[in-house]
């Protein structure tokens, strides 16, 4: 007997998936092109002697809890905070490298886009629902 689908107890449906709003998703995507990144810091300073392996392996991996964190939590303000606090520390490392002052500028520039243009188009998408809520059957590119 083949299935076609992933298997589902007997008697039980699978939750819906959450839809993420363009602004998780985008600054989710930003945490994770961040961390490439700080994994390339952590080698650096550590391979240049700035810092014992140790202490660079040790300050990596909390940076990078830290990220998990904001991610995970990204769908509430406090995710988003603390998201905004990591840019900080990111232009902080730049005390370490100082190249890192360029490569942080450029990703608080990217992060605060990706804020305000998301927030932008969420809000948005939301005023586009609820026109169609309110207008069921009627196309809203129709009244543009």
């Amino acid at each position: 007997m083949t299935e076609t689908g992933p298997s589902v107890a007997p008697g039980r449906t699978r939750r819906p998936r959450r839809d993420r709003t363009l602004v998780e998703s985008l600054l989710l995507i930003m945490l994770a092109l961040e961390a490439c990144v700080l994994f390339f810091i952590v080698l650096n300073v550590a391979g240049a002697a700035i810092v014992s392996w140790p202490v660079a392996i040790l300050g990596g991996a909390a940076f990078f809890a830290l990220m998990a964190i904001a991610a995970w939590g990204m769908r509430w303000r406090w995710g988003v905070v603390l998201g905004c606090a990591i840019q900080v520390l990111l232009v902080l490392t730049g005390l370490l490298v100082v190249l890192m002052y360029v490569v942080a500028a450029i990703f608080l520039g990217i992060w605060i886009f990706c804020l305000v243009k998301g927030t932008q188009i969420d809000r948005r998408n939301a005023a586009i629902r609820a026109w169609m809520e309110a207008n069921p059957g009627l196309d809203p590119r129709d009244y543009q």
